[in-house]
C-alpha cells in the first residue's frame, strides 16, 4: 500500500514538474517574439518585454564591441538610400531581362521569316 501511495506522490511531482516546464518554454518563446518585434521596430530592448538588467548590461557590452569592431546600426536615412538603390537595381534588371526577351522575340521571327 505504502508503495502504491509513494508512486502517486512520485508521479504527481513529476506531472507538476513538466507542466510548469512546457509553460515555462511557451513563456519564453512569446519573450523572444516580443524582444524581435522591438528589435525590428527599433525600439529599446524592454520596452514591452521585460528584460532583466543582467541582459541590458550584456546587449550594452555587445553593443561596445560591436561599435569597436566599426560595426553600427543603419539610420532610417542610411535604410532608405539602401532601399532606393536596391530599386533602381532592379528596375535596371527588369529592363534587361526586357531587352533580352525582346531580342529573342524579334529572333524566333526572323527565323519564321526565313
Amino acid at each position: 500500500m505504502a508503495v502504491i501511495i509513494v508512486a502517486i506522490v512520485f508521479g504527481s511531482l513529476i506531472a507538476i514538474t513538466a507542466i510548469e516546464k512546457a509553460f515555462d518554454l511557451k513563456k519564453r518563446k512569446l519573450e523572444a517574439e516580443i524582444r524581435m518585434q522591438e528589435l525590428r521596430a527599433g525600439v529599446a530592448p524592454g520596452t514591452y518585454s521585460r528584460i532583466s538588467k543582467k541582459d541590458l548590461k550584456k546587449n550594452a557590452r555587445k553593443g561596445k564591441a560591436n561599435e569597436d569592431l566599426g560595426v553600427h546600426q543603419n539610420t532610417d536615412a542610411e535604410e532608405r538610400e539602401e532601399l532606393l538603390r536596391g530599386i533602381a537595381d532592379l528596375k535596371e534588371r527588369i529592363d534587361n531581362i526586357d531587352t533580352i526577351m525582346a531580342s529573342r522575340k524579334q529572333s524566333a521571327e526572323d527565323e519564321k521569316d526565313d
